[in-house]
């Protein structure tokens, strides 16, 4: 096996701007739950994405510091929500830092994954967490609800699909 080239030595980006650019993609977002010790906690997260159809296989990326996911880990599973616009408020409250996420119930999520964790890879200042779907419910009836440039918003579709990628 070859090592891996050598990385050029650029400037390091400035921080402010490097945000900037990553919130000009348009991502959906989730709520990870898991129970640890009967308790149940959770995170907002805006890097759900699907991995692999066979294995079914998602991924997250949890902040390293994070000490909700530091306990989540624990417990081996995770379920994952897709949620939709008329989750905003929901979503902006749960992101804040030490909120009860379960105050309220979550109804009528996008998508509903359970998952075992398969694999975690730390890398910078987050996680690349990896679970294989076990169990799923879908509801094809809403637009996702979007993050882009430090706000939420809803999705609406074109009247013509996109062919599948």
């Amino acid at each position: 096996m070859s090592a891996a080239p050598a990385m050029p030595a650029w400037p390091r980006p400035d921080e402010r701007a490097l945000r900037d650019a990553f919130g000009r993609f348009a991502t959906g977002v989730a709520f990870v739950s898991a129970t640890v010790d009967r308790a149940p906690l959770g995170l907002i997260v805006s890097s759900f994405t699907a991995v692999s159809l066979d294995p079914p296989l998602v991924s997250f990326c949890p902040a390293r510091d994070s000490l909700t996911w530091r306990r989540m880990r624990q417990a081996g599973v995770f379920t994952i929500r897709v949620l939709g616009p008329q989750h905003a408020r929901f979503a902006r409250r749960a992101a804040e830092p030490g909120a009860d996420r379960f105050a309220e119930p979550l109804r009528d999520p996008l998508a509903v994954l359970e998952c075992n964790r398969v694999a975690e890879h730390a890398t910078g200042d987050h996680s690349i967490v990896v679970g294989r779907v076990r169990r799923l419910e879908v509801r094809v009836d809403s637009p996702p609800l979007v993050y882009f440039a430090g706000a939420f918003g809803a999705f609406h579709p074109e009247e013509t699909p996109c062919p599948q990628m």
